[in-house]
């Protein structure tokens, strides 16, 4: 039994330091905005330990719906890695949300992070989610069949290209962070100028 524990505690300490050293280049590049392009080798290379580490017997299973009363979300939930610029990727259909695979399962300590689209010219999933308010319930399901709720902490504005940690790293409590665009759209850079973020914690 021993051993087993000592094993434990190195993969939960490997894990922290890994997260720590690959959160802030990580929330710069999903903040500098996402694209849709195969990972190279190098990139799945350097995502994949993190991947391995992650994997020790979360307690929850992956997410498959979230689900938001208030603004009328029940939408699939897709699994999202890393672009080829180190960006996490986006949903591919506006209609879709995407769980960041390579961090915590929602439900499993740590920070879970959820994006979907904002939409341009149409709806989508996150298009209300500034409406969110301290309060407010999420729900995740997952494949397993479990559902796990969610409250609304706070919501915070970001400009695109800042580096806010707290976003996809915690090594305390059960949080869930859905993630959209903000402010004004740059045709040029085809980005938004600011990213919303809404923080929530397991009820």
């Amino acid at each position: 039994m021993s051993k087993r524990l000592h094993i434990g505690t190195v993969r939960r300490t490997i894990y922290i330091i890994i997260s720590a050293a690959t959160a802030t280049f990580l929330l710069l590049m999903f903040f500098m905005g996402s694209s849709r392009v195969a990972v190279p080798e190098s990139a799945t290379q350097k995502v994949d330990v993190v991947q391995t580490v992650n994997d020790a017997s979360p307690v929850y299973g992956l997410p498959v719906r979230l689900i938001i009363p208030k603004i009328s979300v029940d939408a699939r939930v897709s699994l999202m890695g890393l672009t080829s610029s180190g960006n996490m990727e986006a949903p591919s259909t506006n209609q879709d949300a995407g769980w960041y695979k390579y961090g915590p399962h929602p439900g499993n300590t740590g920070s879970a992070v959820i994006a979907g689209h904002l939409g341009v010219g149409s709806k989508a999933v996150f298009t209300d989610l500034s409406l969110l308010e301290k309060g407010d319930t999420v729900s995740i399901k997952d494949d397993r069949g479990r559902t796990t709720s969610f409250v609304v902490r706070e919501t915070r504005t970001y400009a695109y290209d800042t580096e806010p940690s707290e976003v996809f790293r915690s090594t305390t409590g059960v949080h869930l962070n859905l993630i959209t665009c903000n402010g004004d759209y740059n045709i040029g850079q085809q980005t938004y100028s600011e990213r919303l973020v809404v923080f929530t914690d397991r009820m």
